[in-house]
């Protein structure tokens, strides 16, 4: 029998979805994931119940899968968390129904459309004066012709999960008015021509995120990271070593944007500093746990518990962050560190001196070994998967990448 407290459905079980339960667990909350891949989260010690779901984490049928699996395993009144994106679209735009049976700690679609939008969330960011990357949205092909692009640029949609699905990409290259045709042409048949845009690579001298816990957009703690490596390295799926560091005054350019976002949870807010005029530059915002918050709660900033809390209407007490820990992905990490090292951006010696210092590990615990297994298995199957893209859409293959030894916006 499970205690009286409430537990938690999170919904997907990566390393994303396994933070959250160790932190919740830990303190005696039970937990419960519902996924259609067993993955890390899934092996865990602190998961008591595991429903699996044949597809992905979205439309009506899982939507009915969700009402019912509250009423017929005596979930009603537990929290529900999203750990991936299509979960968190499809809880914000069902947020009334599914509030009848869960304690949601989703805003509604109204609000959180502009985070998930880039296409939105430039405009939000245009309208408190914070700088992005150039961006243009053709309509289609011929419209694409005409615009008067910055080159190098990437082809990106509005909302990267269809192309992370099918081609394991949050960006196509383009160097060119030839090969922007060429990767247009592929997003198109992986996305709306509507969702495409094209947006100009910004070179720059570091990566750079605010996590924060919000409450009506207002910030109640955050600190700030350095996103030293991701993988792939040029149009990265996600970070793979990232440092927490203080860097001066992005907490504030961020709650400029969470405060007209109106944003209420956990959230990162992603920039890159251009190299040319040293500023910050909106990349990304992620209203959900992101890859690395285990990194947080390590410095004191447990945000999935702040997450559990909020859900019950108590609000947490302000945290100062400790700084000087990295989070590290190893699976990923080890070729993001090849390929940097065969792209000149660093030197085998200079890669394992960075692996030294106060470390935690996206998955490994002692105090909760299995998961590693599941997480090796993921990768193993994503390499497949990879391989698969390539023989489907062989033209992706062709394209030239990013410029020798530079980090990109992606």
């Amino acid at each position: 029998m499970f205690p009286s407290r409430p537990g938690a459905l999170v919904l997907g079980s990566d390393f994303k979805s396994l933070g959250v339960v160790r932190s919740l667990g830990r303190r005696g909350i039970p937990c419960a994931v519902v996924d259609s891949l067993p993955r890390s989260a899934w092996f865990s010690r602190y998961v008591a119940r595991r429903f699996r779901w044949r597809g992905h984490l979205c439309g009506p049928a899982f939507l009915d899968f969700l009402l019912e699996l509250a009423v017929r395993e005596d979930l009603t009144g537990w929290v529900l968390i999203p750990g991936q994106d299509e979960a968190l679209e499809l809880v914000a735009q069902n947020s009334d129904r599914l509030s009848h049976a869960y304690r949601l700690v989703t805003q509604p679609w109204e609000l959180l459309r502009w985070a998930h939008d880039k296409r939105l969330l430039n405009l939000a960011a245009d309208e408190v004066c914070l700088p992005h990357p150039h961006t243009w949205y053709p309509g289609n092909e011929d419209e694409l012709q005409q615009l008067d692009v910055l080159f190098p640029a990437i082809i990106k949609p509005a909302s990267s999960i269809d192309l992370q699905y099918r081609l394991g990409r949050k960006a196509l290259p383009a160097l060119d008015r030839d090969e922007l045709a060429a990767s247009y042409r592929v997003a198109a048949r992986v996305v709306p021509p509507e969702q495409i845009m094209v947006q100009e690579i910004v070179p720059a001298d570091g990566q750079y995120s605010v996590a924060a816990f919000c409450v009506d957009g207002r910030i109640a703690s955050a600190m700030t990271a350095r996103r030293t490596r991701q993988f792939p390295i040029d149009y990265g799926l996600g970070s793979s070593f990232v440092e927490a560091v203080e860097v001066p005054g992005l907490i504030a350019k961020a709650e400029k944007l969470l405060f007209r976002l109106r944003i209420s949870g956990m959230v990162e807010v992603e920039f890159i500093r251009d190299s040319r005029d040293g500023e910050h530059k909106l990349l990304d915002v992620n209203p959900r746990p992101w890859g690395w918050h285990t990194l947080c709660i390590a410095g004191g900033l447990d945000f999935p518990f702040m997450t559990y809390e909020l859900a019950f209407g108590r609000l947490p007490a302000a945290v100062l962050p400790a700084y000087g820990l990295r989070w590290i992905r190893l699976l990923t990490d080890a070729p993001a560190g090849l390929q940097s090292i065969r792209a000149g951006i660093l030197t085998p010696g200079a890669y394992v001196h960075s692996l030294w210092g106060r470390n935690v590990f996206s998955v490994f615990d002692l105090r909760d070994p299995m998961p590693s297994v599941g997480d090796l298995a993921v990768v193993l199957c994503r390499v497949l998967q990879r391989a698969a893209n390539r023989r489907t859409l062989p033209e992706l293959s062709a394209g030239r990448g990013p410029i020798r030894g530079e980090k990109v916006a992606g």
